[in-house]
């Protein structure tokens, strides 16, 4: 999440103030006083999806939550330890075919 005045985040969408009363309404974004927290990846593909392709509201929250979900478990299959050779091997090992 990175913190943003009203006015940068008015920058990053355009102008679109009324976009930005909906992101708070819907929880995808928080406001603290003049100051937001925002997931700017969630925005954008927010605003692509409502402006470019009239994706609804639920359908833009299941979208951004598959797409963070996919995120995470991306980094953690990144992080993971590699198999040992003998686990990615599909093939039944000589001792099983004696």
């Amino acid at each position: 999440m990175s913190r943003f005045t009203y006015q940068h985040l008015l920058e990053l969408v355009d102008g679109d103030d009324e976009f930005i009363v909906r992101l708070v309404e819907e929880g995808l974004i928080e406001q603290r006083d003049d100051v937001m927290s925002v997931d700017v990846d969630a925005v954008l593909l927010a605003r692509t999806l409502w402006r470019n392709l009239e994706v609804d509201w639920p359908g833009i929250e299941i979208i951004v939550a598959l797409l963070h979900s996919l995120m995470q478990r991306a980094a953690a299959f990144r992080n993971s330890k590699p198999l040992s050779r003998r686990a990615r091997d599909p093939r039944p090992s000589a001792a099983l075919l004696a």
